[in-house]
């Protein structure tokens, strides 16, 4: 009986342990992408659930408000109560069907009271729709970004008053969780808007920027067609080159991305590991 070649052993040894360390490699990429989609699910389930909790907190303000109007003592009571109940609320407005605020809180903003803004976009289609509805992010003239809450308000008889507008920091919002998921992790998270807006990223200077067009952004055209994808679809996975986070080397990344969202405004919550 003829014995194997030595070097015939040698190669087939040599195959099992190259397929052994691709199988571990393997193994390792799959847990590595678990971890990621868990960390994300935990982040955007807790995200989607404290914009639920700002808007009941907005809902039940105006609810209340259709007992004492838009205005006066009453109302601004109305409107302490609505900022007191909830840590992330800033400010809250009311303004009449002429897009013209009657009312609001804190005394940091009564300076608005008088102010017609029926020239914003997202006054006039809470005029014209009158549903609640989320804007889109905008920037502070006290620095940083806001989005509002608006829910229509209406007489005990059915008649449209105005608008109840409620003024929260999106940045404010997602951190803590962002933070927490990330925490013992080689990952982080970025929280965009449909449009492109930043609304989270661990470095706080690329909040507000936007990702289709941006000059630092240009410079790496994988980063627009990944934003673009996320803009399409409410999930999904991509790869992109970019800049290490807290570094200026370029490495290669990976993100999966879910959505959270509120009365049809959608934002794209994205978990990114590098290498």
């Amino acid at each position: 009986m003829r014995t194997a070649h030595p070097l015939l052993l040698f190669a087939i040894l040599l195959i099992f342990l190259l397929g052994a360390g691709c199988l571990h490699e393997h193994t390792k990429a799959a847990a590595e992408k678990e971890v990621m989609l868990a960390i994300l699910g935990n982040a955007s389930g807790a995200i989607q659930y404290v914009l639920g909790e700002l808007d009941t907190t907005a809902s039940m303000t105006a609810a209340s408000l259709e007992k004492t109007g838009l205005a006066g003592a009453d109302a601004e009571a109305v409107l302490e109560e609505g900022i007191a109940s909830h840590p992330l609320v800033l400010t809250m407005i009311t303004y009449d069907v002429n897009g013209t605020v009657v009312a609001a809180e804190p005394e940091s903003v009564k300076v608005l009271v008088g102010q017609n803004l029926s020239g914003q976009e997202v006054v006039q289609r809470a005029l014209a729709e009158k549903v609640p509805l989320m804007s889109a992010m905008f920037p502070l003239a006290e620095g940083g970004d806001g989005v509002v809450i608006e829910h229509p308000v209406r007489s005990s008889d059915g008649e449209f008053l105005g608008v109840l507008s409620t003024m929260f920091m999106p940045y404010d919002l997602i951190r803590p969780f962002a933070d927490d998921e990330s925490n013992g992790t080689p990952y982080t998270f970025m929280v965009i808007e449909t449009g492109g807006h930043i609304l989270y990223d661990p470095d706080p200077d690329e909040v507000g920027k936007e990702t289709f067009g941006d000059a630092l952004y240009a410079q790496f055209p994988e980063i627009d067609r990944v934003a673009r994808r996320a803009a399409a679809n409410r999930s999904g996975y991509d790869t992109y080159i970019f800049y290490g986070t807290g570094t200026d080397k370029v490495v290669r990344k990976e993100t999966f991305w879910s959505t959270v969202g509120l009365h049809g405004t959608e934002w794209r919550v994205m978990v990114i590991g590098e290498s």
